[in-house]
């Protein structure tokens, strides 16, 4: 009877000492790798959220007051929205609505205003979007021209309210975003009017 309480003693013993390697060696493993990060990280390349280089030439961007860079225009020719995200990752997307810049009629220019690195390097394109007030201008530059237009009226609407947006024969630009910011409830909506082009010769 001796010998079992002994023998059951040294199990215990042996178990207690097993399970405490076993977490200590997690343990100091955790450690190591944290401290092995901490002083190699700067060497382990990690993915550029930079937005490339816009060739002038060939790109379309618009300009706005709020903004220290430009924000290049990709043009789709689709109202899918999973298509249309992948383009908002590469700037600001001009709607397939039928009008140009220039023209009679309105373009709907959206971009994001927030959002994680998912949402790529122009995750923050609108984001002062609502900084612009009645009267501000921007400009849009395409190949051919620019195009410079002021603001003249703002409205938050709902997603569905696509009503909203112009109709008419002047020449305007509504440009949208997510409202509020870091949030997709509703849509900022900033309308402006063309006042002037100037070609490029």
């Amino acid at each position: 009877m001796n010998k079992l309480l002994v023998y059951l003693l040294v199990f215990f013993v042996g178990v207690v000492i097993f399970l405490t390697g076993l977490l200590l060696g997690v343990y100091y493993h955790t450690e190591f790798t944290v401290l092995w990060l901490n002083q190699f990280s700067s060497s382990i390349p990690t993915p550029s959220t930079t937005p490339p280089p816009l060739d002038l030439s060939v790109s379309s961007v618009i300009r706005l007051p709020t903004l220290p860079d430009p924000i290049p225009i990709i043009y789709s020719d689709t109202l899918d929205e999973s298509t249309i995200q992948q383009h908002l990752k590469q700037g600001a997307v001009v709607l397939p609505l039928g009008t140009a810049f220039g023209e009679p009629g309105n373009v709907v220019v959206t971009a994001h205003s927030s959002g994680t690195e998912a949402f790529g390097p122009y995750r923050f394109a609108f984001s002062q979007l609502s900084e612009l007030t009645v009267g501000s201008t921007f400009s849009i530059a395409t190949p051919a021209a620019n195009y410079n237009y002021r603001v003249y009226t703002k409205e938050i609407v709902w997603p569905h309210e696509v009503d909203k947006l112009p109709q008419g024969d002047r020449s305007t630009v509504t440009l949208v975003t997510c409202w509020p910011l870091w949030t997709n409830f509703q849509r900022l909506l900033v309308h402006s009017e063309l006042t002037s082009v100037d070609y490029k010769l």
